[in-house]
């Protein structure tokens, strides 16, 4: 009798023994799977924290950027109205645009006599605030734009708009135009460019064939690749 009896309670003790083991390892996998959790979740915190951190950064470049454009624009204008030159500066881009009929006659590049003497003017202040010593590391260049309205094929008033804006930069840096302050390092910095119709000028969702015919001389900061590329990884 004791022999059935032992083997009965031998038989429960085992199985006893082996339900709290096995507690013990599912609390242990358990825990794994919860430290592994709480792990990701720090790490995805730290992860956008760091990027919060950089964006925050980076808008604070733009900022920067933009105020600092915002003054120069502000100096042009402030330069020219105490000159007495009668020219409007766009207040967000800074852009200084002429008619190009009255730049120039119909189809042709030459400049005319009046357009001359208008440049004489504007550049001399133009160049004295955007090339000083304050503003010329921050300036990367100066943009001579030609643009036409669509009349035409693309490559023949692209050969017209590129013509018609080298025929600017040729005259300014000329020995006709004259000396003024600044005039070797606008050389450096000034580019002429053919646009063509790409960019014509829209009233109420149509071409304006008249305002799309035009030059446009503006200016452009060292920074202002990299404030394009941060502003499209943002958006």
């Amino acid at each position: 009798m004791n022999s059935k009896y032992d083997r009965i309670y031998k038989t429960n003790t085992k199985e006893g023994n082996f339900w709290p083991a096995f507690t013990d390892i599912l609390t242990t996998i358990l825990l794994v799977i919860l430290l592994i959790l709480i792990t990701l979740m720090f790490s995805k915190q730290q992860e956008l924290e760091g990027k919060e951190a950089e964006i925050q950064e980076q808008q604070e470049m733009i900022d920067a950027l933009v105020g600092y454009e915002q003054g120069v624009i502000q100096d042009l204008s402030r330069a020219f109205q105490e000159q007495g030159v009668q020219v409007e500066v766009d207040p967000e881009s800074g852009a200084i645009k002429f008619d190009s009929d009255l730049l120039f006659d119909y189809d042709k590049a030459e400049l005319k006599e009046e357009f001359k003497a208008q440049l004489k003017q504007i550049i001399p202040v133009y160049s004295s605030v955007l090339l000083s010593e304050e503003n010329r590391g921050a300036i990367e260049s100066i943009l001579i734009e030609g643009h036409t309205d669509s009349d035409g094929s693309y490559m023949y008033n692209l050969e017209l708009s590129q013509d018609r804006a080298f025929s600017i930069v040729s005259y300014i840096l000329s020995d006709e135009f004259g000396d003024f302050p600044n005039k070797e390092i606008l050389r450096e910095k000034v580019s002429a460019i053919g646009k063509s119709e790409s960019t014509p000028v829209l009233v109420e969702g149509q071409e304006d064939m008249n305002k799309s015919r035009r030059v446009e001389l503006k200016f452009r900061l060292a920074m202002s690749d990299e404030m394009d590329k941060i502003l499209s990884e943002i958006n």
